[in-house]
């Protein structure tokens, strides 16, 4: 006999998975606000002038300033994280994504690019969730949570880094640790 009734079951159960991965597969997600914490109980990121930032408002010297929402597919993370002017009163005339430089003893600022336009030692790939952070998949198993908020030239307003493994000189004093969020602060009930 060919199939045994162990053979049998067996294939059964691989199709049942191979169907219920099939199934759950994560697709592209639009609209989603990305909120830092650490700071305060969560401010959205912000496009200013091709740079994020943290807060409600850009920083006031910016030429071009709004909130921005986020496509995100967290079971791919080969694909870009592209924003979208979450405003009226500003547009974007080119796909623009969010981009870091994980080069090892750089702390730069996270910006918004196209591919073409990307900075020396960007990556604009490679963003996934772990649970609802926001973390680089530098490897298959190599997970980085390494955001961090430094003051602007605005009160309440705070430009958003990457740390990667930098000497403590080359952080900005009062500059601290975040975590990129897709969860919506909430509001104390008064």
């Amino acid at each position: 006999m060919l199939f045994t009734t162990s053979n049998i079951a067996s294939l059964m159960a691989l199709s049942s998975i191979a169907n219920a991965a099939a199934f759950f597969r994560r697709e592209s997600v639009s609209g989603v606000t990305l909120y830092a914490y650490g700071i305060d109980s969560g401010l959205p990121l912000i496009y200013a002038d091709g740079l994020a930032y943290i807060g409600l408002n850009g920083p006031s010297n910016a030429s071009v300033s709004t909130n921005v929402t986020f496509t995100i597919d967290s079971s791919d993370s080969t694909i870009p994280w592209t924003i979208t002017a979450n405003s009226s009163t500003a547009s974007f005339n080119e796909t623009l994504s969010m981009y870091i430089i994980p080069t090892n003893g750089s702390f730069s600022q996270v910006g918004y690019s196209t591919d073409a336009t990307l900075p020396e030692g960007a990556v604009n790939v490679g963003f996934t969730l772990f649970g609802k952070s926001v973390a680089y998949a530098a490897s298959d198993s190599d997970l980085e949570l390494t955001f961090w908020a430094a003051n602007s030239t605005t009160d309440g307003v705070y430009a958003l880094y990457w740390d990667s493994a930098a000497a403590s000189s080359a952080i900005p004093d009062g500059a601290l640790p975040v975590t990129v969020k897709t969860t919506v602060p909430s509001i104390p009930s008064v």
